[in-house]
């Protein structure tokens, strides 16, 4: 691949292969520096001295700190969401799967990084309700799909009655994530043991609305 490969930027400019590079280096030091330090805490001149540059070339990739703000967003979802993703369940019995779901969701959510990330999601949310937006799309959405789309499957096979796939994996999503990462953000959380035993109590109440009446 050579420089004159190109690609888009975010704000519809057309970039070099260097270019896109160099794009990727911004948004790997402003999530560090904004994840560490906020929002406000955090300049385009700061991350300028870090990456090397001028903020000439981050204005024109971003539209200034709040478009680079809105990509760090968009670009930490993508990367949490990534793993989950391509976990491949297609084997997997409802139990089993969900059961995979549940953990793969909180190895994710549960991560120093990502409460980090939530952290700064809430403190900035007033600020740009379009941060929420983005996040909302980026993050949580996602993963809902993801069970969405094994509950789908399972569906299909017989194994579960789920008339809405979406809405069933919306109530999955919140019911396994809500308490365990909202304790983790406050320091509190759970040991191994009592996630496992939430997990499958989670579990078994989900599955008890949605297994075959012959079940």
């Amino acid at each position: 691949m050579t420089d004159q490969t190109t690609t888009t930027s975010g704000t519809g400019s057309r970039l070099t292969y260097r270019g896109a590079a160099r794009r990727l280096q911004i948004l790997e030091v402003a999530s560090e520096r904004f994840l560490e330090d906020g929002y406000a805490g955090v300049s385009v001149d700061q991350i300028v001295a870090q990456v090397g540059g001028s903020k000439t070339n981050v204005y024109k990739q971003f539209g200034g700190k709040e478009g680079l703000f809105l990509a760090v967003v968009q670009s930490l979802s993508n990367a949490f969401i990534h793993d989950l993703e391509n976990i491949d369940l297609r084997d997997q019995a409802p139990e089993q799967g969900l059961r995979t779901l549940a953990n793969a969701l909180l190895n994710i959510l549960l991560q120093d990084r990502h409460l980090a990330f939530q952290r700064l999601i809430i403190a900035e949310s007033n600020r740009f309700p379009e941060m929420g937006r983005v996040w909302i799309e980026s993050g949580p959405e996602q993963s809902r799909k993801v069970v969405a789309r094994y509950l789908e499957q399972q569906q299909e096979q017989g194994r579960l009655q789920v008339p809405n796939p979406l809405r069933a994996a919306l109530f999955f999503h919140d019911m396994i994530t809500f308490n365990p990462v909202h304790l983790a953000m406050l320091g509190i959380g759970y040991d191994a043991a009592a996630l496992e035993v939430f997990i499958s109590d989670a579990i078994a109440t989900f599955l008890g609305g949605h297994l075959p009446r012959d079940c």
